[in-house]
């Protein structure tokens, strides 16, 4: 097995968190997937993936090499489309994650827009109200609503959300117009804590 075929097997081994999935997926026996991690993994000595009984997780190691096996095998797509004279014409799965109302809202419209143009694709869209590892869960196009922390993720800023705040009249009846955030203390709510949420960013 060449290193290109150990980076895919890798990474499908990475994307889905586990050998057998990961062979079903690719056609392959779960032993071979096994030999050619363990080959991978002797060759460049290191340990790529965490072993248990029930999962497999990327080591810190492993999640830098996957980012390079994803950023290699996607030039070496590209150049095979390119030859081939396809390049101007996407195909394949691409995986988008957004938060689940924004992405109902304004994500899925765009996402059917987009099959309608690209026939060729296929969408698998993870609409979670959590920020999910890009790298551990396979996503390539994240919508996140806050700041992009620190890392070596690109981001274009879409957008920006701004904070309203709402009262029904009945409230305002009973409880008065509050002329600061602090006179909302004696009024009966209900609180929920969240990250701040303030502007649109695509990773």
């Amino acid at each position: 097995m060449d290193r290109f075929q150990e980076m895919q097997v890798f990474a499908a081994v990475a994307q889905d968190q586990g050998f057998s999935a990961a062979a079903r997926r690719l056609g392959m026996s779960a032993a071979s997937v096994t030999r050619a991690v363990a080959a991978l993994e002797q060759r460049i000595g290191t340990q790529l993936l965490t072993r248990t009984t029930r999962s497999v997780h990327l080591s810190e190691a492993g999640q830098r090499y996957l980012e390079d096996c994803r950023r290699i095998l996607a030039e070496v797509q590209e150049a095979e489309d390119s030859a081939a004279g396809s390049h101007a014409q996407p195909r394949g799965q691409l995986t988008i994650t957004a938060p689940v109302l924004f992405g109902d809202l304004f994500v899925t419209p765009l996402m059917v827009g987009y099959l309608t143009q690209f026939p060729e694709v296929s969408i698998n869209a993870v609409l979670v109200d959590r920020v999910v590892s890009m790298v551990e869960e396979g996503i390539d196009v994240a919508v996140r609503i806050g700041e992009l922390p620190d890392s070596n993720q690109h981001a274009i800023r879409v957008g920006e959300v701004r904070r309203v705040i709402c009262a029904s009249p009945g409230f305002l009846t009973d409880h008065g117009r509050p002329r600061h955030p602090a006179d909302l203390s004696r009024a009966p709510i209900i609180a929920t804590l969240h990250r701040a949420a303030q502007k649109l960013a695509v990773p």
